[in-house]
């Protein structure tokens, strides 16, 4: 899994070399694509050089306040000192410690001084002391200001997100919407609008124009495979991301329907072959990603509200308007036009089939 890192200034040999990377982020910049890796701050290898030394010398090591040890050395039996996720292979970095902090902080910065990094997403973040996260906000911002810091949070990050740590987080609280409305039928329209309009009053409207939506990730089951192999629930729940406010994530492998149980089966290796790929469901994809070119859906407000057992988002900048009518009733429902139809999924005849979805736009 690579959460066990035991050299922070080092590409793993399985992706490459470091040489590798920087030409990676050089290419990426050249297309316009910015490039963000992901932190692992909270813990380490227990082969990291600093954990090793307090095995051997205990207290008498000069890294052992660098960890959490309750007694004079390291013990795995009983284990003494703190983990992640009783891993006692991935011991817990002290981060209030000032040498721990010192240590990561130069490793945040030197990533981005030599590769021009463009952000980073900050593994169990909510595990990680508040001192330490607003020494790296203003660490990293010093060297690159629009540098993206996500936090890896599955609750309310509120505490996180006031503008002195995180810019935003990995949105769990819209997977989980998505999930009670797409897969668990614990959601009818109405009640998952109620929802999407909850999380957009926990934060200010700057952390929400941040966040990172996702519907699945390396962490969990994929949409796809929750939702029973129905590609049209997740083409809906694909427009509902894309036009929500926020950075929408699409985990490598939707855009084929690579499915993915319980990790680690969600870690499944893309499939190249493209005749076994759904080339239908990745250009419906697509449109739906090219709506984050328009200005409505960039920056303009938005209004999440249910309509004859409809849900429905809009977005809206001037005179410019997107509408997403998303049908999960058993039968096809009437949607008035607004516009042209910019993407739809089962949209016959001025009705939205049973799982379609039609967006309309228009000035």
């Amino acid at each position: 899994h690579k959460y066990d890192i035991s050299d922070y200034g080092a590409i793993d040999r399985h992706f490459g070399t470091n040489e590798d990377f920087g030409r990676m982020v050089g290419e990426a910049h050249s297309r316009g694509i910015r490039v963000v890796l992901d932190a692992v701050f909270n813990h380490c290898s227990e082969n990291l050089t600093q954990f090793q030394d307090v095995v051997k010398r205990g207290k008498d090591s000069p890294y052992f306040d660098w960890f959490v040890i309750r007694g004079e050395k390291p013990e795995k039996e009983p284990l003494n000192y703190e983990v992640f996720a009783f891993c006692d292979y991935m011991p817990k970095f002290n981060t209030s410690n000032s040498q721990v902090q010192e240590f990561l902080l130069d490793i945040a910065v030197s990533w981005i001084e030599k590769y021009d990094i463009d952000g980073w997403r900050l593994d169990v973040s909510d595990e990680v002391s508040h001192d330490f996260w607003r020494l790296f906000r203003k660490r990293v911002k010093a060297v690159k200001p629009d540098c993206a810091i996500i936090g890896e949070n599955w609750h309310d990050a509120n505490p996180f997100l006031l503008g002195d740590q995180y810019d935003s987080i990995m949105n769990y609280a819209f997977t989980k919407a998505c999930l009670d409305y797409y897969v668990f039928d614990a959601f009818d329209a109405n009640q998952f609008a109620w929802k999407l309009n909850s999380l957009l009053m926990r934060n200010t409207d700057q952390v929400n124009r941040m966040m990172m939506n996702l519907l699945d990730s390396h962490d969990t089951d994929r949409f796809y495979t929750q939702v029973g192999g129905d590609r049209n629930r997740l083409l809906s729940a694909v427009a509902v991301m894309a036009m929500f406010v926020g950075a929408p994530c699409l985990y490598y492998g939707t855009e084929i329907l690579l499915e993915g149980g319980y990790d680690p089966d969600n870690r499944r290796c893309f499939d190249w072959d493209e005749s076994r790929w759904d080339m239908d469901c990745m250009e419906k994809i697509k449109k739906l990603l090219a709506l984050r070119k328009e200005k409505a859906v960039q920056t303009g407000g938005i209004r999440v509200y249910s309509k004859d057992g409809l849900f429905v988002l809009k977005r809206f900048q001037g005179e410019e308007e997107l509408t997403l009518y998303c049908n999960r009733t058993k039968e096809a429902k009437a949607a008035a036009a607004e516009g042209r139809v910019v993407a739809e999924n089962g949209y016959r005849q001025g009705k939205v089939e049973a799982e379609g979805f039609v967006i309309f736009g228009g000035h």
